[in-house]
């Protein structure tokens, strides 16, 4: 089959590597280059965790541990660093219990560790007061752009055609086939797969998908004293559900850690040209930073901007598009996604294939948002 994927960013790559390798003609369109920082899977890292609040989310990610894996054994790359991770909260935190739940409901082995139990283990960071963990080894990060062009360098390997510069600006099944256009030309497919990121909304607007799309900034912030405990292994990737803060051990590759809200951000137009500093949400995320590691600065050696494109219930979407079987497509993945997004390749190139035609998991159907009034 001759199978269009529009953006090659995290789920976009997957999809290509599973297509090409399975002998497809694949053609993967890019408005940038690849791995660019544009969008939402750049970076040096995005954390992956089995500890999830529900069973549905803990049970898929331990396919998507096996698939990841199977990357880096395909590629020969270090992409995924395994330093363990802590969820931590307030004892009675609703979010915190239903973690711990799912890891006992799949047996996954984890730790409850309250706060001095937590600083022996991990002297770099402080729980606070009445705070529990859970820890679970096989959490960590996965190297998110490295992730990117390892799929990317597999999928080209088997046949792939990636074309750079290429905005998709129509899509359009017709008569049995997918009519993909561009500046240049209007290419024809048998199947299209849209992976377009914080531009789905725009580029398949007559859908009126329930997706918004924001900035939110990362920061790296400097170790004052005691470097050697923010090290992988003497500090695992962290969550607190009870502000949404996370963040993960010195990468090796920049100096400082890197610390991140989850909520806050600003609705943004992913066509604006650049990715601004937002310095009222890195002063705030300095002062969480300040109290959960009493051994950084608060000076902001780095920072980066992402887009999230986010679902109401925060839940993906994977589905065809109404009206049109032949079309594709993935979107919302919230803030949460990264780690699913070589599963939801997978999936999508199941689906496009005809392999697994009904592929799609039910909470991430189309249906379950009301039908869009023109």
């Amino acid at each position: 089959m001759k199978v269009a994927v529009i953006g090659v960013g995290g789920s976009g790559s997957a999809a290509l590597r599973f297509l090409a390798k399975e002998g497809h003609e694949a053609v993967g369109y890019e408005q940038f280059t690849v791995g660019h920082a544009m969008g939402s899977s750049h970076g040096r890292s995005r954390i992956i965790r089995l500890s999830y609040p529900d069973d549905f989310h803990t049970g898929l990610m331990r396919r998507a541990y096996e698939l990841w894996d199977d990357l880096e054994i395909e590629s020969g790359e270090n992409l995924f660093v395994k330093c363990g991770g802590i969820t931590f909260g307030p004892g009675g935190d609703t979010t915190l219990r239903n973690t711990i739940s799912s890891l006992a409901n799949a047996s996954i082995p984890h730790e409850l560790l309250d706060r001095d139990q937590c600083a022996t283990r991990f002297p770099a960071i402080d729980i606070g007061p009445g705070s529990t963990a859970v820890y679970q080894q096989d959490s960590g990060f996965l190297r998110s752009t490295r992730c990117v062009l390892a799929q990317l360098g597999i999928a080209r390997q088997h046949g792939a055609e990636v074309r750079e510069h290429s905005p998709v600006f129509a899509i359009e099944e017709k008569n049995g086939k997918v009519l993909v256009s561009t500046a240049s030309k209007t290419e024809v497919f048998d199947t299209a797969i849209v992976t377009a990121g914080p531009w789905i909304g725009k580029l398949l607007a007559p859908l009126h998908l329930p997706v918004t799309t924001a900035l939110r900034q990362v920061a790296y912030f400097a170790i004052r004293r005691n470097p050697e405990n923010f090290a992988p292994g003497k500090l695992p990737v962290w969550i607190t559900h009870s502000s949404d803060h996370y963040g993960f051990p010195a990468d090796g590759e920049v100096t400082g850690i890197k610390i991140a809200s989850h909520d806050a951000g600003m609705t943004y137009d992913p066509d604006q040209p650049d990715r601004p500093v937002m310095p009222e949400h890195l002063e705030a995320l300095a002062e969480k930073a300040t109290a959960l590691f009493p051994d950084l600065s608060g000076d902001i050696v780095s920072s980066q901007s992402c887009l999230y494109t986010t679902t109401p219930d925060e839940h993906f979407i994977l589905d065809h598009a109404p009206g049109s079987p032949r079309i594709l497509l993935c979107s919302g993945c919230s803030g949460h996604g990264f780690k699913f997004t070589i599963l939801l390749g997978r999936l999508l190139a199941d689906m496009a294939t005809r392999t697994k035609a009904d592929a799609s998991p039910t909470p991430w159907r189309l249906a379950r948002f009301p039908v869009p009034r023109s």
